[in-house]
């Protein structure tokens, strides 16, 4: 875990009701993320099920003995760092915080100099665990009006509903970038901003520059100067620190990279985990996937990672998937049926594809690639995470 990211953390007040001094000692801690906080731990539990926090304090202020749940609570999230906050100074009740493997106990009422020393313990446990790695997605196209800003950002959505607020979505389409017109946004900073101060990155210029979507996503959109796609107005390896600077802040980052082949566009193919080719069933499109495929040969790009959508997809098309298939010598990775009525409402709107026809089979397709896209993320391996550290502190 990098230094300058921000600790995601996540309150679960044990006692039943909230405790708003805790609350109040984390908003003046820039570098925390107030996540989620419940008062039972069901309720925590599930908002968790699909993203855990960094750090959980556990607020057991009023308790004189440990709740049969702390323990299963750290046996369900493995992956993050605990701290019990109490009053209690009885020695049975600290020893039996220790025995449960509690990384810290926080003494109530609440310093800021304790939390401080808590959240750096739990940095530095963070830091010695292998984290799951983010993931870059770029989607392209065989074409131009093949449809990838629609998939970009329906899809950024889907996988935000899955890890809310943990997506970003960049507009790298040229020479007509829409997505914020498809989300109703418009630019107050740009990737460009992010781009020209590649070398001195941090997550508080990020949130600065990134937009929050109503729906949690995170958004940057493009800028004219970027549009122009003329070259020396961008350095490529500028555009790679700043995906490494993405990755830092965010699991999923979606890239809508259109059509436009130039120097920015291989470095994101180079850089990217996935690469989404979408095409349509046609001549032209066909003819010009052999010379996307030429090229994507030419830059050594691995193999694995490329992954071809087919758009629109009807069974009665005079070509077939087998055609396309024969001609890529792959197997096409995902098909999206066509819904033309339903995907021009919603941009006509500026709304997600959700927010207009949410049962419709389009939209569920694509919530199907988002979770294929999360099921091949995660590591091949059967081992569990290593739990949490076997550290305690006691202050007096």
């Amino acid at each position: 875990m990098n230094q300058s990211e921000r600790l995601r953390v996540s309150i679960l007040h044990g006692a039943g009701r909230e405790n708003p001094e805790i609350g109040e000692v984390l908003q003046n801690l820039p570098y925390l993320k107030l996540f989620k906080q419940a008062v039972d731990p069901e309720t925590f539990l599930s908002q968790h099920a699909n993203k855990a926090p960094d750090l959980v304090l556990v607020d057991l202020d009023g308790l004189t003995q440990v709740p049969e749940w702390l323990g299963e609570l750290i046996n369900r999230l493995p992956a993050s760092e605990i701290a019990v906050c109490s009053k209690c100074r009885d020695p049975d009740f600290l020893i039996r915080i220790m025995k449960l493997r509690v990384g810290s106990f926080i003494p109530l009422p609440l310093q800021r100099q304790d939390l401080e020393e808590a959240v750096a313990r739990a940095r530095a446990a963070l830091q010695e665990r292998p984290s799951e790695p983010s993931q870059i997605i770029a989607v392209t196209g065989s074409k131009g009006g093949v449809g990838t800003t629609s998939l970009a950002t329906n899809l950024a959505l889907a996988l935000n509903e899955t890890t809310p607020g943990e997506v970003v979505l960049a507009d790298l389409a040229r020479p007509f970038p829409q997505v914020g017109q498809f989300l109703d946004l418009k630019a107050q900073h740009t990737l460009r901003d992010l781009i020209q101060s590649a070398d001195s990155l941090d997550a508080i210029f990020l949130r600065k520059v990134v937009q929050q979507h109503k729906s949690q996503l995170g958004v940057i959109l493009s800028s004219a100067e970027l549009e122009t796609g003329f070259p020396g107005v961008i350095d490529p390896e500028a555009l790679s620190k700043t995906l490494v600077a993405l990755r830092t802040a965010y699991t999923w980052i979606v890239v809508d990279a259109g059509c436009w082949l130039d120097y920015l566009f291989v470095k994101l193919v180079q850089e990217a985990d996935h690469i989404l080719l979408l095409t349509e069933l046609s001549v032209p499109d066909l003819q010009n996937l052999k010379k996307i495929k030429a090229l994507f040969q030419r830059w050594e790009l691995d193999d694995y990672k490329i992954k071809v959508v087919v758009n629109r997809y009807e069974k009665d098309y005079t070509l077939g998937l087998g055609d396309l298939e024969s001609i890529l010598g792959r197997p096409v990775f995902y098909t999206l049926p066509s819904d033309y009525h339903s995907l021009i409402e919603a941009i006509n709107q500026g709304v997600p594809l959700a927010e207009v026809a949410p049962r419709s089979k389009l939209w569920r397709k694509i919530k199907g690639l988002a979770a294929e896209l999360v099921a091949q993320s995660r590591p091949k391996t059967g081992e569990d995470k290593p739990g949490i550290l076997r550290r305690f502190f006691l202050k007096g």
